[in-house]
């Protein structure tokens, strides 16, 4: 009797109530900031898997364009013309749309000035946290070396198709690439390219582009070959800038593309502006 007087009473319920409650308020925090963590996290991952998305057999064919232009530079193109290429190159840049160069050959060589510009207004607003190589310097160096200098990076790029802000952009890209003016001076000269070269069509020119083709200019049959992967490998860049606006349709996309050198500068004429 003298013990269980000696026994300490029992803690009040509302007290042992109030301490359960907090304790199990502890608890259940403790696991929802993980789950919230965890699917914060798959958010997170899902996103960015879906931006890092590549295709796989693209790039592959990609890779299969830039080494079978490699192949044609080194094994099919005529040997020993840097004298004459030089002298058809001055020909080119002194005397314009003269007669004094092979009407095809000078409409296709000043079409590897539109199509890499092409290339920068499409490529340059997803440029952002590019992983493995910078955009500017494959850009630039594609206005003199073509696909050769575009080929790698196409192949190793991340896509963007997240769209960024325009004010978000470079001063050139924001300026520039994106302006109607810029899309509009690259559509009209396309068009005047393919008006010159069809405008001169006959025997004797498709007879002496075929010449320096096979025979007098290395110049001419790599460049020819260049400006032909180029296009075929435009279709990538076009429709990850629709998919950026979203206004992505396969049809569409291959519409522009269809048409070489032209194709892609009315898009770029007709494509709606970034928001600001």
């Amino acid at each position: 009797a003298s013990s269980e007087r000696a026994s300490p009473p029992p803690p009040p319920r509302r007290a042992t109530v109030r301490s359960h409650h907090r304790r199990r308020i502890a608890r259940d925090r403790r696991h929802r900031l993980p789950a919230a963590t965890r699917a914060s996290s798959s958010s997170s991952s899902s996103s960015s898997s879906d931006e890092e998305e590549i295709n796989v057999p693209g790039r592959a064919a990609l890779a299969l364009g830039w080494l079978a232009l490699g192949g044609v530079a080194t094994t099919v193109a005529p040997s020993g013309t840097a004298a004459f290429d030089a002298e058809l190159v001055t020909s080119l840049v002194t005397s314009p749309f003269s007669g004094a160069a092979n009407p095809i050959f000078e409409a296709l060589f000043n079409s590897l000035g539109v199509v890499p510009a092409v290339y920068a207004a499409l490529l340059l607003p997803g440029a952002r946290d590019q992983p493995r190589v910078p955009t500017l310097p494959p850009v630039v160096a594609s206005f003199a070396l073509g696909f050769f200098a575009l080929g790698p990076y196409l192949i190793t790029r991340a896509p963007r198709t997240s769209a960024p802000r325009r004010s978000e952009l470079g001063w050139a890209t924001r300026t520039v690439f994106e302006s109607k003016p810029f899309a509009l001076f690259q559509t009209l000269f396309a068009t005047f390219l393919i008006a010159y070269a069809a405008s001169h069509v006959d025997a004797e020119t498709l007879e002496g582009f075929a010449t320096l083709w096979r025979e007098q200019s290395a110049l001419a049959c790599v460049s020819s070959c260049d400006l032909l992967v180029l296009s075929l490998a435009m279709y990538d860049a076009l429709s990850e800038d629709m998919k950026r606006r979203g206004v992505f349709e396969r049809g569409k996309a291959l519409g522009f593309c269809a048409l070489p050198v032209l194709g892609p500068c009315l898009w770029l004429l007709t494509r709606p502006a970034l928001e600001e």
